[in-house]
């Protein structure tokens, strides 16, 4: 019996409709997913727990530079990932909130995550900001006294600070800085809880220094070394004993350029990581605007972690 090709194709034709038909229909056919992944600490708690006592020997009780970092914080819809706190590297030591008077439901949740991995969460006193609005010493207790108890309702782990000091002001106005200054340490002073003052130690009363665990120096928008050197250098002579170099941390801000000695511009995150120890060695770095471009080219995430990297290699 003979089979025409046109006859044969017509067959296959009929043939493949029904099997795609067939197909089709089980495709269709809903399946449940599960489009909630699971954490780390869900799939394996006891690799989570081991990686928890990691952190916490390595930022406790080993000797190194400290990684820290100011973050933006409350991001009401938050664009992308760099908004949340979560997404900072597990390596930092130190994140300072920018915004600590405006607490979303997320920086809540998030505090809790950083501080298992023994990142202290620190509240910012921006004194900056309300210099002119607190020339009254009584408000400005009532101003910290707040801030203390939000910090506290918070559980956060201390207080970073700012002020700038009265450079050839009249004797009064130098004395109420200086009072002010006094007032904040005081109110903000707490055992067992880290303080971190940034900007120009000369805010600072001399009396108070020791209480301090860390100055961020103001060097975040300096745009040379030659600049940064001189900085650097008359702090050391300036302070000597009463501001050892392991208090001291660089200041640098990520997206930022330092334009080096032979007059290249550098990205200012990545060269001032090198400067902690040719200029100290200081105590460590600071990294401003954390959460900004997160997901551009040179991602923040990747220049931070590259920068505690070659402080702290293999950590």
């Amino acid at each position: 019996m003979k089979i025409s090709i046109k006859k044969l194709y017509t067959g296959l034709l009929l043939l493949l409709v029904i099997v795609m038909t067939a197909s089709c229909s089980d495709w269709n056919e809903p399946t449940p997913v599960d489009i909630n992944p699971q954490h780390v600490k869900e799939q394996n708690s006891e690799l989570w727990a081991r990686y928890m006592e990691v952190l916490r020997i390595y930022k406790q009780e080993h000797p190194h530079y400290i990684a820290y970092g100011n973050f933006d914080n409350g991001a009401e819809q938050p664009v992308n990932e760099g908004n949340y706190l979560r997404s900072l590297p597990d390596s930092l030591d130190i994140v300072t909130l920018a915004n600590p008077e405006n607490i979303t439901a997320y920086d809540r949740e998030d505090i809790l995550i950083l501080q298992e991995k023994s990142i202290r969460v620190l509240y910012l006193v921006d004194y900056v900001a309300k210099m002119a609005d607190l020339t009254d010493v009584s408000a400005l207790g009532t101003w910290l006294d707040k801030a203390v108890a939000a910090a506290t309702e918070l559980k956060l782990d201390g207080f970073a600070f700012n002020g700038l000091p009265s450079y050839g002001g009249s004797a009064a106005e130098q004395a109420a800085r200086k009072e002010a200054a006094q007032l904040i340490v005081s109110k903000l002073s707490t055992a067992g809880k880290t303080l971190v003052f940034e900007g120009d130690p000369a805010f600072v009363d001399a009396g108070d220094l020791d209480k301090l665990n860390y100055v961020v120096l103001n060097t975040a928008g300096i745009e040379s070394a030659v600049n940064l050197k001189i900085q650097v250098k008359n702090v050391l002579e300036t302070y000597g004993t009463l501001l050892p170099k392991e208090k001291l941390l660089l200041a640098a801000k990520t997206g930022f350029t330092l334009i080096d000695e032979e007059n290249m511009k550098q990205d200012a995150v990545s060269d001032m990581t090198d400067r902690v120890v040719s200029l100290g060695p200081l105590g460590g770095l600071a990294i401003y605007a954390l959460g900004d471009g997160y997901y551009q080219a040179n991602m923040n995430y990747r220049t931070c972690r590259a920068a505690i990297q070659l402080m702290n290699p293999s950590k």
